[in-house]
This record gives structure tokens, C-alpha cells and sequence, in this order.
């Protein structure tokens, strides 16, 4: 057992495999009842010590199809899935509680709906034994975490309404700040990192002025806040009446009401995400970056080279920004051509555009560096996997394809990993590592990493080593392109 002592009171943590563990800190009050859609308040302090051996409930969520390659890569694990509108908890792993070691703190993806600070795939053991403290944590999903609703704005003392996920990843980052030095931590060298909605949270969060003094660089993985293919983030005006279009599925749209409804209802309806609130997203994260207004820290970000294949179908070629069959970049010849070329497009608009576009806007600001990430996962062949909607043969490098790479969480799956699959995870995590305590991904070794200026990329593959962005001439045709296509 090993002990730390928090603003809340004492935690007691466990050793594994020569890294202290402390799951399911309490970083906020639930959220229930009266407040359920409020912005997240102080936790309750406790006498005595607390066992922090276990991980928090995840957040209220429906579960995605078990047939497919993002349930088997992100939430195929061991351990039941627990889950709770009493959900604001966190998780930490360090290799030292003596002090001074930079933090990572990790913001999990899943589009707004699914997943939680427990995930297997995110477990920060590899990443401490490299010297970091690592920090991971639940935040409010889904209707629960995004609604936006007039008489929530109401109550509010600035009018807003919506962001209670994103306040709740503030909340944890205010308690990182606080706490952290109990574990080891330096509260001024906190790296905040995500992947796929997480990376789009880290994006937001360098737009926010509230999130400012709470990190010094950032990460994101496969997907961005800005020049997003829906376009925008909505405002608070529409983002209000479609609140109230999703309430009148409840019979109800009285606030009182809905706060009295299970929350597993509330839970499983509709899709939601961030909006412009004017309070904590003052304005749009794009007109942030697009006057160079954000956050000035150190940015690392990059793509996988498949990330349309969980997505695509032909439905893809209606967003085309030309007739279809016009445009050389997205040609669509025939109907094998036209599912590579949609794929293709899913691809490049909703992810590796958006990153892209995101490094381009904030190289002027502070150092960034851009990775391509190509190597395919060798899945097993008796995996339950349903076929690409495409119709082509294999997902290819998947969206969170990179993740138990850049994590060194390999094991946590038990696929036919080979050497250069764990040669790759170790370069990955070691450099990720690197960035996390200097703010920079070059030095002890490492594969030299030119910083981005508008082409530039780390390629992690069957080797590693600096290249050019794939298909710039495509993305440069996607930046002239009104948003959405």
C-alpha cells in the first residue's frame, strides 16, 4: 500500500508492477439530482483513509456494437463495465511521489458517448514507468454532459448552458493543479492529451481563457476542435432549440421534469457535444485559432492513414465539395474507385483535415509537430468483426488504431503483437514521453522530428522515421471549401 494526502483527505494506493495506483478519486460532487446539468462543484471531504484501489463508475453511456473494430480496440475489457450518473472520478499513476515530475493528463475519446477514465486501453502504468505522472478521468456524456436548454441558461448566472463535460474536465484539471505534488507531480509541467473527442477537448480547451493556467502543452490524436466537417460548434441559440426538440421525446421539456427522469434514459438518447456557451467557450474555437488567440504551448498532433474506415459508406460522396467524377483528387470512375474515394473522403474531412488545419494554425504560435501513423494492428483472425460498411476487404490503419501504440498498452489486448509492433509501441511511448517532460518529442535517441511549418510529419510505421504529409495538394483543397462539405 502506499498513501497520498489530497485537498479531500487521505488516499490509500496500491504498488503494480513498481507504480503507484490511485483509482477513483473523487475530483467533483456527483452530478445527480439538482445537479444533474450544473457545472460541477467541490467534492466532499472524508475523515479517515480512503481505498483508492478501485476505479470509479464510468459515466451513464449505451454501448457500442460488440462486432465492431472500435469496440475491440477501446472497450473489449476484463473488467465489467460499472457505470453511474455519479461519475466524477479520476485516476493517477506515478513512479515517484517524491516530486517534480511533469503529468499528462489524458482525456479519453468516444465522441461525447462512450468511454471513461478506467479503460484498459488508457492504463498509465508504461507511460509512469517512464517518468510521468500520468492522469486519467471521467467527464459527463452524452445529454447528460452537453444539453443546452433555456430555463438551464436561465439559471445560470452568465446565461449559459451546455459544456457540463467540458467544465468537468476543467474541475479535474483544477484538481491536478491543487493536488498533484502529493503524487509527485509538478502542477506547472502538466501536458493535457486526448485522442479522437478527447483531442477535439484539448482543442477547445486551448481556445478557453478559464483553461489557460491549468497546462503548458498539448496533445491530440485523430481528431481536432476546429475545421471540423460538421463545420462550427453551434451557438447557444441553437444549440438551445435543439435542446428542446430532444426534450419533446420525454413529453416534457420542463427542466424539472427531465432532472427527475432516469438518467439511463436521458443517458441512451441522441448525440451530443460542445457549443458556443459565452461563458466558458466565449466564441467559436475556430475564430480563436483563425486570429491566433489560443493557448501559445507546445502542440503535438497527427492522423492514422485509414481513419475513414470504421465510417465510410457511398453516402460519402454526396458531401463531395465538386460533381462527383470532376475532381481529381476524389474520383469516382467506377464503383470500386467511388468506395476507395469515399472512404478516402471520411477520412481526410473528419480527421486528417481538421488536424492539419489545427497545426497549421498554430505553428506560428509555439512549436508543433505532426505525425503520420501507419502501421496496421494485426487483429486476430477469429476476431467477431463486422465487414467495413465500404465494402472493402480490411479497416487498414482504423481511427484509434495508434492508441495502445502511443500508450505502450499493448497487452492489454491478446492480439498476435510481433517485434516491430512492440519496437513501434516503445518509440511511440518514449517520445510521447519526451514531449510530455521537455515539450518537445526530439532528443535521448529518438528519431529526429522536424517541427511542422505546413507539410512536415513523423511517419510511426513499419519504421519510424521524418516525411511529408500525404495528399497536401487534397487538403489544401479541403481548406478552400466552405465547412461543412
Amino acid at each position: 500500500m502506499i498513501r497520498a494526502r489530497t485537498s479531500g483527505g487521505r488516499l490509500v494506493g496500491e504498488r503494480q508492477d513498481g507504480v503507484a495506483v490511485f483509482k477513483g478519486i473523487p475530483f467533483a460532487a456527483p452530478p445527480v439530482g439538482d445537479l444533474r446539468w450544473r457545472p460541477p462543484r467541490p467534492a466532499r471531504g472524508w475523515d479517515g483513509e480512503r481505498r483508492a484501489d478501485t476505479f470509479g463508475p464510468a459515466p451513464l453511456q449505451p454501448q457500442p456494437p460488440r462486432d465492431s473494430i472500435m469496440y475491440h480496440t477501446n472497450f473489449a475489457d476484463r473488467r465489467a463495465l460499472v457505470m453511474s450518473e455519479d461519475c466524477l472520478y479520476l485516476n493517477v499513476w506515478t513512479p515517484d511521489t517524491g516530486g517534480g515530475l511533469p503529468v499528462m493528463v489524458w482525456i479519453h475519446g468516444g465522441g461525447n458517448r462512450y468511454g471513461h477514465g478506467g479503460q484498459e486501453i488508457h492504463d498509465g502504468r508504461a507511460m509512469a514507468r517512464r517518468g510521468l505522472v500520468v492522469v486519467t478521468l471521467n467527464h459527463r456524456l452524452g445529454a447528460l454532459g452537453f444539453l443546452a436548454h433555456p430555463e438551464l441558461a436561465a439559471e445560470d448566472p452568465e446565461g449559459a448552458s451546455g459544456n457540463y463535460g467540458l467544465l468537468d474536465i476543467l474541475a479535474a484539471l483544477t484538481w491536478v493543479r491543487e493536488n498533484i505534488a502529493a503524487f509527485g507531480g509538478d502542477a506547472d509541467r502538466v501536458t493535457l492529451a486526448g485522442n479522437s473527442a478527447g483531442a477535439a477537448h484539448v482543442c477547445h480547451l486551448m481556445a478557453a481563457p478559464a483553461a489557460r493556467p491549468l497546462f503548458r502543452a498539448a496533445l491530440g490524436q485523430s481528431a481536432s476542435g476546429i475545421g471540423r466537417a460538421e463545420g462550427h460548434l453551434p451557438e447557444q441559440g441553437e444549440a438551445q432549440k435543439q435542446g428542446l426538440r430532444w426534450a419533446e421525446q420525454f413529453g416534457d421539456r420542463d427542466i424539472a421534469a427531465l432532472r427527475r427522469t432516469d438518467g439511463v434514459e436521458l443517458a441512451l438518447a441522441g448525440h451530443f457535444g460542445p457549443v458556443v456557451d459565452g461563458d466558458f467557450l466565449i466564441e467559436p474555437t475556430d475564430d480563436v485559432f483563425a486570429t491566433g488567440r489560443q493557448h501559445p504551448v507546445p502542440l503535438l498532433v497527427g492522423t492514422n492513414s485509414d481513419e475513414g474506415s470504421v465510417y465510410s459508406t457511398l453516402d460519402a460522396l454526396r458531401s463531395l465539395p465538386v460533381e462527383p467524377g470532376t475532381d481529381d483528387h476524389y474520383p469516382v470512375r467506377d464503383g470500386a474507385e467511388a468506395r476507395r474515394t469515399a472512404r478516402l473522403l471520411t477520412g481526410e474531412s473528419r480527421f486528417t483535415y481538421p488536424v492539419w488545419h489545427w497545426a497549421t494554425s498554430h505553428h506560428a504560435k509555439a512549436p508543433t509537430w505532426l505525425y503520420r501513423f501507419e502501421r496496421t494492428p494485426p487483429l486476430p483472425a477469429d476476431l467477431d468483426l463486422a465487414p467495413p460498411r465500404d465494402g472493402l476487404p480490411s479497416y487498414g490503419v482504423h481511427h484509434t488504431a495508434e492508441l495502445p501504440y502511443a500508450l505502450d498498452t499493448l497487452d492489454c489486448r491478446p492480439w498476435p503483437w510481433t517485434p516491430t509492433d512492440r519496437a513501434l509501441a516503445r518509440t511511440m511511448a518514449d517520445t510521447w514521453a519526451r514531449f510530455v517532460t521537455t515539450g518537445d518529442p526530439n532528443g535521448e535517441g529518438l528519431p529526429p522530428w522536424p517541427a511542422f511549418t505546413g507539410t512536415e510529419a513523423m511517419v510511426f510505421g513499419d519504421t519510424v522515421s521524418a516525411g511529408q504529409m500525404d495528399r497536401i495538394e487534397a487538403l489544401r483543397h479541403l481548406a478552400r471549401c466552405p465547412r461543412p462539405l
